[in-house]
């Protein structure tokens, strides 16, 4: 459902050339060339191509990694134009406005501070994932994606109202105005629980995710509008469960890297993957756990001792992650 989370392997078109082939296409290309505007050189150059000491020969592979680096220029800027691996944020808020999605402010900043702090904006990743909602609730809410996409765009819909002046003339007018609530809602999913019978759970930004009560009731008043809100449901928006969890490992490593920089790295990697599990139906696995921890470390062995089991979470459950503590220890192999 979410391509930029699962994206497809890169299409062939989408590669760099590797050297030797790439070398081989130059120098042919030149052989080429010379035979039409100086046939009588293509002999001479030939032999200086497959000595590697000559000075044309390093030209012409010093051309190859420009040319090399040119192709990977090029593909990078190709990806950019997709959803599913744009990762330049400019090139994120162009994909997403053609939907009429626009990147959320979760903090103000203080513009009056010194120095300044900067506004905390919503990430690429969340930005995407409301995107290929959106198109879900280009009517109103009644599918889960739809109940979910407007639960965290608070305000993303214009108030439409329909006048008629005159006979013969209707005017329609559309008021875009920024919700006070607008970024603070992380996650949400909505379930059937009877006929006609909607609950709505919604996972905050702030703190472990529990939501205040002030959003709570914005976010209700807010999927109540008329042109939001199904008339055969019953919606109830609500808080989720919190599952807190501890991650406690210990690290091996071979004589060489740096202590404190493995555990900082280490510490770095599980909150990144906390982060990404934190939201409603997360799981925390411990086949993950030790995937993160020995990727971002090159530790060659590692024990978790917390957690013991796999934490997974229902729609209306989200896991937390309360404290980390990385031990690293040395090992003379």
């Amino acid at each position: 459902m979410f391509p930029h989370q699962n994206p497809l392997p890169k299409p062939e078109i989408i590669t760099t050339p590797n050297f030797d082939d790439l070398f081989e296409t130059v120098k042919n290309s030149v052989l080429t060339y010379l035979s039409d505007s100086a046939p009588d050189d293509v002999a001479g150059v030939t032999e200086t191509f497959e000595n590697d000491a000559e000075l044309l020969t390093k030209f012409t592979q010093a051309f190859t990694v420009i040319l090399q680096s040119h192709f990977r220029q090029m593909n990078a800027q190709a990806l950019q134009m997709f959803g599913m691996y744009a990762t330049d944020n400019d090139m994120v808020d162009l994909i997403a406005s053609q939907l009429g999605v626009e990147r959320q402010i979760l903090d103000e900043g203080d513009p009056n501070a010194f120095p300044v702090v900067p506004p905390t904006m919503e990430s690429n990743d969340a930005l995407l994932t409301r995107y290929y909602l959106a198109a879900y609730a280009l009517a109103t809410t009644g599918t889960r994606s739809g109940y979910r996409f407007n639960a965290m765009t608070l305000g993303g819909r214009p108030k439409v109202t329909v006048e008629s002046p005159t006979p013969s003339k209707v005017v329609v007018t559309y008021e875009f105005e920024a919700h006070e609530m607008a970024g603070q809602t992380k996650d949400a999913q909505a379930r059937q629980v009877s006929p006609g019978v909607v609950d709505c759970f919604i996972l905050a930004h702030a703190n472990n995710g529990v939501p205040a009560e002030a959003l709570i009731a914005a976010t209700q008043q807010y999927m109540q509008r008329d042109d939001i809100a199904q008339e055969t449901d019953l919606l109830t928006v609500k808080a989720p469960t919190i599952k807190p969890w501890s991650c406690d490992a210990v690290l091996y490593i071979r004589t060489g890297p740096n202590v404190d920089v493995v555990k900082a790295a280490a510490e770095k990697a599980v909150r990144e993957y906390a982060e990404q599990q934190h939201r409603l139906g997360g799981n925390i696995e411990l086949s993950m756990l030790y995937s993160v921890l020995l990727k971002a470390t090159g530790a060659h062995r590692g024990d978790i001792l917390q957690p013991t089991q796999p934490l997974r979470c229902q729609f209306n459950e989200a896991p937390y992650l309360e404290s980390v503590q990385i031990t690293v220890n040395t090992e003379n192999l």
